[in-house]
């Protein structure tokens, strides 16, 4: 059987390393959750807050019994069941789970759970195009599955997600065969099946440690540890740090570890760009987009206009999701920009009018203005010629008058007065015949632009009469400026505008939005003006695109991971799908940028900080985003490093610094990470765990044995989860408190009494614990001094 390399329907972990080249295994065996089967939910327990919810609605459980305490009840119920199976491997099913909760009706609340998970589950498309390709090739496939639902509910729920029966051979539940993955015993029946084939010539594919990797080489077949990059689970943290104790309530975005798990084939060169396309700027752009087709179809607006040139990336993501909902909503760009409409700003042209322009674009220089009314500098005003207002401001001229004085005079001339009225009149002909051949008679129009002001939008329906009605404008992030044009009638619906925090963000990307503008507009060139051509219409004038090189090469990379995540959302969520389980809240959906602009990795701001951005304002002025004149002015900053820094950083002038946390951080690495990760306000034992994890990973460690208290009242559980998201490998778990372990597994970890580890022969053991640390190594110095064995330990404070 052979596997090409390159081969698109194979994707990873294909091809394989343990196989020659081109060659693929006798047999495939997969897992299943997690793996095969995704969740549109970020962790498998967010599917009991779901039960919850729709439990206390149809009056199955008392109302009392919120989602977090029900998720908490039915863990429990859960290690009471498995507890009590003890003979049979621990392995219990779904209503025997419930039988051990005095909730409310055990096979209700069982039917009720499994409804729940059928409509969060999906097919990995990643591995679905595999799972056929291998079919086709006559590839056997079989798959292994550590869960409480019978293999006739997990067929359906296989059936439901598109994968059928004819695309494996075999499957097999823990719940059923009395043994499971984790004690092996899953892969000592699967060689039991199949005595003809040779264990190493078997790839087990799954995202569990110990149950899918472990276990799997154990008993001698190749394994692939499935799980995203551990860029992700950086992410993860970084947001969970900044989120504090309101990270539960911040509904992470959809597909997003699916996304993630996509990224592991792609090259070293490009997978910095492409991931951060995906897992950052992915969920805002993809989420907005899908958001405003959802809400027109909703208001019956039939034309939605993305503005260019952030439309150039909208419009396909817009028509991808309207086609695959069946909508009748065309999508149908606008070539508009503040350059293209500036001339509209000159009505009522005069001295004070001239002062107002100048101020709203501060790099323009007022001579430049000049010219575009039909001016020329006078020889007097030579000398002060390319300065923008307020670098004028305080220049005299040698006859001891003001220069701003003498340079806004000029525009009081009823010559240039008049050049401006027809520049007006011109631009609104032209950009309303632009209006006209693009919307056509669309009674409702959506207009799409992607923050802060809706400056543009209302200089659009300026140009109608009935334009504050037709047209209804869309934001994916606002400031306080925005409730002007509402007030003055017009519509504007806010992507991350539902809370006072998600005007913050907003605030946050007003302040530094050259990152998201260069991903999005890098690539196309601004709308300069409008002309006519021969046959009398109107065509927009644009300029070249103005990133080059490698500068190009890394915009298109990010636009690359935004259409993954895109495409992936559409995946997990079909036609038959209910559209709102794939729309996110607008303020999570932008919360991995925001995070990423203040709290960047040294290599974010080394990377983004490269690129550049254009001023769009007629200028033509472009610098680099953290250039040399933008570390230079925080160099005082990072050196004295203290308190409000991320404040007096936000205040520094924007022109100056276009995004302070980057170049504070080039600075000075880690500069908004200690003291966040020190302060590390989050609830549970997540942050202790995720540093312990890290500080074995920082001193080489892969495989590790756990060394708690308290059982699952202590930290234990949440070390177990955290190494698995580390790539960490438990090898096992002991408890200063054995007998509130009652079971050979914690957790899935093989438990061992204090007194055997020395056992497992120099294996790193981490101390999962902060006020009982001196006490746990003194007693596992004393059992490995007794053995006569070397002891290493990991443990914060410690060496």
């Amino acid at each position: 059987m052979n596997a090409h390399a390159g081969d698109p329907m194979l994707s990873f972990p294909f091809p394989h390393p343990a196989f020659p080249s081109g060659a693929l295994p006798d047999l495939v065996s997969f897992d299943v959750f997690d793996t095969l089967l995704l969740r549109r939910v970020e962790t498998p327990v967010a599917v009991f807050d779901a039960v919850a919810r729709r439990a206390r609605a149809a009056g199955l459980v008392d109302e009392g019994l919120t989602p977090p305490l029900f998720r908490l009840a039915r863990q429990e119920a859960e290690r009471q069941a498995r507890q009590a199976a003890g003979s049979q491997g621990g392995e219990v099913e779904l209503t025997a789970i419930y039988r051990h909760a005095a909730l409310g009706d055990a096979d209700a609340l069982a039917a009720l759970e499994l409804a729940v998970e059928a409509g969060t589950l999906f097919a990995n498309p990643l591995l679905l195009n595999t799972l056929h390709t291998l079919a086709e090739r006559g590839c056997p496939v079989v798959l292994l599955s550590d869960m409480y639902l019978p293999p006739n509910v997990l067929r359906g729920l296989l059936r439901g997600a598109g994968i059928d029966d004819g695309l494996y051979r075999s499957l097999y539940v823990s719940c059923a065969e009395g043994r499971s993955k984790r004690d092996g015993g899953l892969f000592r029946k699967l060689l039991a099946d199949h005595p003809d084939l040779r264990p190493e010539r078997i790839l087990h594919i799954g995202d569990d440690a110990i149950g899918d990797v472990a276990m799997a080489q154990a008993a001698g077949l190749q394994a692939v540890h499935y799980v995203p990059p551990p860029d992700f689970a950086h992410l993860r943290e970084r947001e969970r740090t900044l989120a504090g104790f309101a990270a539960a309530a911040l509904s992470p975005p959809p597909v997003r570890r699916l996304a993630a798990l996509a990224g592991l084939g792609d090259a070293p060169d490009e997978a910095f760009w492409l991931a951060f396309g995906a897992l950052v700027l992915g969920p805002a752009i993809a989420g907005y987009c899908l958001w405003v087709v959802e809400d027109c179809q909703r208001r019956g607006i039939g034309v939605i206009a993305p503005l260019m040139r952030e439309a150039h990336l909208f419009t396909p993501l817009m028509e991808d999701w309207i086609a695959q909902r069946g909508y009748a909503i065309q999508v149908a760009p606008l070539f508009v920009s503040r350059q293209a409409l500036a001339p509209l700003d000159f009505a009522g042209m005069n001295g004070e009018r001239a002062r107002a322009i100048l101020s709203g674009r501060p790099n323009l220089a007022w001579d430049k203005l000049l010219e575009e009314v039909g001016g020329t500098v006078p020889r007097e005003l030579a000398a002060v010629v390319g300065l923008p207002l307020d670098r004028l401001a305080g220049q005299s001229l040698p006859d001891g008058r003001p220069a701003l004085d003498a340079a806004l005079a000029l525009f009081d001339v009823p010559e240039r007065r008049r050049r401006a009225e027809e520049l007006v009149e011109e631009t609104r002909a032209l950009a309303r015949d632009h209006l006209a051949e693009r919307l056509g008679r669309a009674e409702r129009v959506a207009l799409v632009d992607l923050g802060a002001r809706a400056s543009i939008p209302a200089a659009l329906a300026g140009l109608i009469p009935d334009g504050g009605w037709r047209f209804h404008t869309y934001l994916c992030y606002a400031v306080a400026d925005v409730a002007k044009r509402q007030v003055a009638g017009m519509g504007i619906s806010v992507f991350c505008g539902g809370s006072d925090a998600a005007l913050i963000f907003g605030r946050v990307l007003y302040r530094t939005p050259q990152i998201l503008e260069r991903a999005l507009t890098g690539l196309s060139g601004t709308t300069l003006g409008y002309r006519r051509d021969a046959q009398g219409r109107c065509v927009p004038r644009t300029a070249p695109p103005p990133a080059r090189g490698e500068e190009a090469h890394a915009i298109a990379l990010l636009q690359a991971g935004i259409r993954r995540y895109a495409t992936l959302l559409r995946a997990a969520h079909p036609p038959e799908a209910a559209p709102d389980a794939a729309l996110c809240d607008g303020e999570a959906a932008l919360f991995p940028l925001v995070a990423a602009l203040l709290m960047p990795t040294e290599e974010e701001a080394r990377r983004l900080g490269s690129l550049r951005y254009d001023y769009n304002d007629g200028t033509d002025l472009e610098r680099g985003i953290c250039d040399a004149a933008a570390l230079s002015e925080v160099a005082f900053l990072a050196e004295a490093a203290a308190p409000p820094l991320m404040s007096v950083a936000m205040g520094l002038r924007p022109l100056s610094v276009p995004w302070p946390q980057g170049a504070l951080t080039l600075r000075n690495p880690g500069l908004f990470h200690r003291p966040a990760e020190a302060l590390a306000l989050e609830a549970g034992h997540g942050a202790v765990c995720r540093a312990l994890a890290a500080e074995a990973l920082r001193r080489g460690f892969r495989r590790v044995a756990a060394v708690a208290v308290g059982g699952e009242g202590g930290m234990g559980p949440d070390f177990v989860r955290v190494a698995g998201e580390s790539g960490l490998e438990l090898v096992a778990y002991a408890d200063l408190m054995p007998h509130l372990i009652l079971t050979p597994r914690f957790h899935g970890v093989p438990v061992l009494p204090m007194e055997r580890l020395p056992e497992l022969d120099g294996t790193p053991l981490v101390l999962v614990t902060l006020g009982y640390a001196d006490r746990l190594e003194a007693l596992t110095r004393t059992h490995f001094a007794a053995a006569g064995r070397t002891l290493r330990l990991v443990a914060l404070g410690k060496s």
